[in-house]
């Protein structure tokens, strides 16, 4: 009898042990980071406007927010703002300021706001 117990001892003690090892394998994938989506307003030079919000790619953090001072960014040619806080992806460059297009980027009004007039805005 007690080399029965023994051995369902044995058998608890090793069933702990892999639950341990089985929680600290998985431990990593508890982790809340991961690919986010970033988004920023294309501006149209044309229009002198600036697009709604749409994706521009993809960055690597626990948790992205929209609360930091609007910023220019420079992709495949086109110029982007955003307020969406760092990272920023990596295929987009941070364009200066008092550059003349991120100046004409930051001081342009939403496309949206421009097609509004008080008859299309009524039902």
């Amino acid at each position: 009898m007690s080399k029965r117990i023994n051995e369902q001892g044995r058998s608890l003690h090793m069933f702990a042990a892999l639950l341990g090892a089985a929680a600290l394998a998985l431990a990593p994938g508890c982790d809340e980071s991961g690919p986010r989506v970033y988004t920023a307003e294309r501006y149209s030079p044309d229009d002198g406007c600036r697009e709604t919000y749409a994706p521009i790619g993809l960055v690597e953090a626990e948790a992205v927010s929209s609360q930091c001072p609007p910023l220019c960014l420079g992709l495949g040619g086109d110029v982007y703002v955003s307020s969406v806080c760092p990272p920023y992806p990596a295929e987009a460059s941070i364009e200066p300021d008092d550059s003349e297009a991120c100046a004409a980027a930051l001081a342009a009004p939403s496309c949206d706001d421009l097609g509004e007039t008080p008859d299309a805005a009524a039902p």
